[in-house]
């Protein structure tokens, strides 16, 4: 029965167990449309509409994007939670059955694949293997497999790679497995390459490298069995490096002409070389990082505009740098305190990566997780000044998880001496950055302890006591106050303590 446009049609299938089912063919409308419709669809919806509709059973079986993830195949159920093997079970299944019954010439341009080992199955990755036989094809462009298993068992098979999607991947990500290339794989398209959690080596990974000359992006997370890491000159595109959690790295030596952004998370101190890139970016997580810095990005890093850097072990070097920072503008650091951190810690020596950044016009500085040991409750005279400093580019300033220690009330009073050029300073005692709006009754602030509360409100004191009379009057100082909606406490009798000291 044909349809008028607009209108449907229906036509009856015999069904599983023989009987008689209604099947919607759907409105009489250009192929165009529907082809952006489907697109519109996610996995589920997609399913459901293929159930009832002929026009919708084709598209799904030749759906190009498949996403197999616990939210997209059992959103009601937790594949990571203890006594959950049937559920994997059942998910593997699903996963089976879309790809066994998808026609031979249909291609994938994007899979997504959350593979569980199920238990008690002698060859665990035997449909793991099928799956990537039926679903890579050459007209592949981006392929995520994350294997769920206590240990990077599962070998990736690297000819599916060289002889199906070699020319038109551009995007790889692969966690816990193993990635052996003995041969260069021809990735001529590949632009993206993620690895997490991999086995693989420095000298494997090069192999791989080697024929990827349209990368640009690179991301390294705990891959542990690479020692030293080399990006050869020929990956003229690559722009991003990131290396992070890779507990045996011992150098990194980049011969890529153009890599802009270098984010490095190590434990041990790695040696770098960017070779004679202009990377303009770097973000630096390690022990003693503020040091490593001063003395050694300078020389190494000299066109340096943007700088993060996360330190949990610190100690004070007072040495100026032999080199300058010549277009550094942006500065942040983040330290992280506790049992590791040194309590007197001097935030006075600071000053001295100020001094190796003549053109710094944002600085800001994050502390987490302070003690109350030696917060400072003395004399205003005794604080130190250090009047022969000039930082004349210095724009805005803020400091978040302030607490009137003594160094870093003198640190920020310097600041107000000395920055000839601030507009703004921002002093916040809660350690954490994020604020609710005020005005939408479902957001909220992060989370405080009550300690935390009162450590705040003490500090803002401190704050109006030492800090604020050195305002100039160019100078926008704002200094927030934990929030009077989430961070109330505790109504009681006795009166606060850090209130006791306005009275």
């Amino acid at each position: 029965m044909s349809a008028k446009r607009g209108c449907s049609s229906r036509q009856q299938d015999e069904d599983s167990q023989g009987g008689k089912r209604m099947k919607y063919s759907g409105p009489d409308l250009p192929e165009d449309i529907w082809c952006h419709i489907r697109s519109l669809l996610s996995m589920q919806d997609a399913a459901r509409a293929a159930c009832v509709s002929r026009s919708f059973l084709h598209s799904w079986r030749c759906r190009p994007n498949l996403t197999f993830t616990n939210e997209t195949m059992c959103p009601k159920e937790d594949l990571k939670a203890p006594g959950s093997n049937a559920t994997i079970i059942d998910y593997n299944n699903k996963i089976d059955r879309v790809l066994r019954n998808r026609p031979g010439d249909a291609a994938v341009t994007k899979l997504k694949l959350d593979y569980h080992v199920p238990p008690l199955v002698g060859k665990p990755y035997r449909r793991l293997d099928r799956w990537l036989q039926i679903a890579v094809t050459p007209r592949t462009e981006e392929l995520e497999l994350l294997v769920w298993s206590k240990e990077a068992s599962f070998d990736f098979p690297c000819t599916l790679l060289s002889d199906r999607c070699g020319g038109s991947i551009q995007k790889l990500f692969l966690f816990r497995c193993a990635l052996r290339p003995t041969f260069q794989l021809g990735l001529r398209s590949l632009k993206t390459l993620y690895l997490r959690d991999v086995r693989i080596t420095g000298e494997e990974l090069g192999c791989l490298l080697s024929s990827s000359t349209a990368l640009e992006h690179l991301k390294l997370v705990y891959c542990d069995d690479i020692v030293r890491l080399e990006i050869p000159c020929l990956l003229q595109r690559l722009s991003f490096l990131e290396v992070s959690g890779c507990t045996n790295l011992q150098v990194i030596e980049n011969k890529a002409p153009k890599l802009s952004r270098f984010w490095l998370e190590a434990g041990e101190q790695v040696q770098v070389s960017v070779g004679e890139s202009k990377v303009k970016d770097v973000q630096l997580r390690q022990d003693y990082a503020i040091n490593y810095a001063i003395e050694n990005l300078p020389s190494r890093v000299p066109n340096l505009e943007t700088l993060n850097i996360q330190s949990s072990h610190e100690i004070v070097n007072s040495s100026l740098a032999s080199s300058k920072f010549l277009h550094l503008k942006f500065l942040s650091i983040v330290l992280i305190s506790g049992s590791y951190f040194h309590q007197d810690y001097d935030f006075l020596s600071l000053v001295h990566f100020f001094d190796a950044s003549p053109s710094l016009e944002t600085f800001r500085l994050y502390v987490i997780e302070h003690p109350m040991d030696d917060w400072f409750e003395g004399d205003p005279s005794s604080l130190r000044r250090m009047p022969q400093h000039c930082h004349g580019s210095l724009k805005s300033v803020k400091i978040i998880g302030f607490f009137p220690q003594k160094s870093m009330i003198e640190l920020t009073c310097h600041l107000l001496e000395n920055a000839t050029s601030l507009e703004s300073l921002t002093v916040d005692a809660s350690p954490a950055n994020y604020r609710c709006s005020g005005s939408k009754p479902g957001r909220k602030c992060s989370p405080l302890t009550s300690t935390a509360i009162v450590k705040a409100h003490k500090s803002v004191l401190a704050v109006k006591k030492y800090i604020e009379g050195n305002v100039p009057s160019t100078v926008k100082l704002n200094v927030p106050e934990p929030c009077g909606r989430c961070h109330r406490l505790k109504e009681s009798g006795v009166k606060p303590f850090y209130l006791m000291f306005n009275d």
